[in-house]
């Protein structure tokens, strides 16, 4: 049998999905031993790889370059030529339309809601991906049960066809950056971090002025963390002495960042599933978080829970932190690590192996 891996995330920079994306691969990769009768080729652009990916070598996947175009040009119009008469696994929530032999993976389908900034012809453009992809693809893999549920009720899918498996934390794969903390004059101050986009359902404008207007905050640091998308609309900035705005850092920085917070913050008010609350847990790092259904099927109890329409919900848990006894700091940190357990890339990655060649 012959699989193909959709792997243009090889040459975009790795946020939620493009590293959900190459830690199912490197997994796929490692189980393919196992498999004597698979042969699986990862096809790309024919493009630069990211250097973000560089440092593994595929020993099992053939990663090749084909076509001439890029972005969703080349998956739409190339991806289906270079693929025919193989099963084409699609990680990053798009997939050919013209491709009918697929599986395809979902994180979220915000995009069918009105909860985001999302400009209209990106909204519509996922929309048609989604309702054509799901009605043909044998199977559709998604993150958490709550997006399963999402899938069901926006796109009628019957949920025998949809698989859930989950993200997992992988920022230990990188060493401590701590060169971070001079960069953005951080040495020895208290801080929180919260990583966010400019999309209206990060929900990070709503923290970021509780830190910057309330006066028992002005001494304490929030540092924002997540790029800017065209495609969403405009977020502005609050700007105030005590907020450090990052842009897109190194993975071993974001690293360091974790480990040094007094807490991560994550307001959201809708989410697929939200890996920075992983990454907090394996570093031992207490999580605030917004209290949606997502986020209490991840975290469990092991969160500090706030209204995310709440500012005097969110500035309890805040002094709540800072007042916690160390002893009961410590009971929340070893529930994350039972947590934890419920999370890893190689349990994941062997669900859709078994899946895909078991009924595929």
């Amino acid at each position: 049998m012959q699989l193909i891996i959709n792997c243009r995330f090889l040459i975009q920079r790795i946020t939620g999905v493009q590293r959900f994306a190459f830690e199912m691969c490197k997994e796929l990769d490692s189980l393919l031993h196992n498999y004597a009768d698979l042969k699986v080729i990862g096809l790309m652009p024919q493009r630069e790889i990211n250097e973000q990916y560089r440092n593994y070598v595929f020993k099992s996947i053939q990663i090749k370059g084909c076509g001439r175009l890029s972005g969703h040009l080349w998956e739409q119009l190339e991806l289906p030529i270079y693929s025919r008469g193989a099963l084409l696994i699609n990680f990053c929530n798009t997939a050919p339309l013209l491709k009918f032999k697929q599986v395809i993976t979902l994180h979220d389908v915000i995009f069918m809601t009105n909860q985001d900034s999302q400009k209209l012809w990106f909204k519509l453009w996922y929309q048609l991906i989604a309702r054509v992809t799901v009605s043909s693809a044998k199977y559709v893999f998604t993150v958490s049960e709550f997006s399963k549920a999402e899938i069901i009720r926006l796109l009628k899918v019957n949920a025998d066809r949809i698989v859930v498996l989950g993200n997992a934390p992988s920022l230990q794969n990188y060493a401590y950056e701590n060169q971070i903390f001079n960069r953005f004059k951080l040495v020895g101050k208290k801080y929180f971090l919260m990583i966010g986009s400019n999309s209206t359902r990060k929900n990070t404008q709503m923290v970021a002025k509780l830190f910057a207007s309330d006066p028992e905050l002005h001494e304490m640091m929030l540092v924002i963390v997540g790029g800017k998308y065209v495609n969403l609309g405009a977020v502005d900035d609050i700007v105030a002495e005590n907020l450090i705005y990052t842009d897109y850092i190194k993975d071993g920085e974001l690293r360091s960042l974790y480990s040094h917070a007094q807490a991560l913050i994550f307001p959201s008010l809708y989410e697929g599933f939200g890996i920075p609350l992983l990454e907090a847990m394996a570093e031992s790092t207490i999580v605030i978080a917004s209290d949606i259904r997502v986020i209490r099927e991840v975290c469990a109890d092991n969160a500090l829970y706030f209204d995310p329409y709440s500012t005097n919900s969110l500035k309890q848990q805040i002094i709540l932190r800072l007042s916690h006894s160390d002893e009961l700091l410590l009971e929340l940190k070893d529930k994350a690590q039972a947590q934890l357990v419920n999370y890893q890339w190689a349990k994941f990655a062997k669900i859709m192996l078994e899946t895909i060649y078991k009924n595929v």
